[in-house]
């Protein structure tokens, strides 16, 4: 679950996710407003996301991310996080 308190005010409908193997991308209106790089590597192709609106105007966003290698921990999620951009 991510919470991005500049997000405020911003209709949930209006966001996105992009996944890649290594990073997560939250998108507003189609443009990139926050980024992370994982610390894992996870299967884009087992990876979804859902936003609904927050009771103090900050949408909730809510990802499932599988880790391609299931034998291995994550050890932790976010390696890095940028705003603005893509890291």
């Amino acid at each position: 679950t991510l919470r991005i308190p500049g997000l405020i005010r911003q209709p949930a409908e209006a966001l996105a996710v992009m996944f890649s193997t290594t990073t997560v991308s939250v998108t507003a209106f189609g443009r990139i407003v926050w980024s992370c790089i994982q610390m894992g590597v996870s299967d884009i192709d087992d990876c979804s996301f859902m936003t609904i609106e927050g009771e103090d105007g900050i949408p909730i966003i809510q990802m499932n991310l599988r880790k391609r290698d299931l034998d291995e921990r994550w050890g932790g999620f976010i390696l890095q996080i940028g705003e603005d951009s893509i890291l």
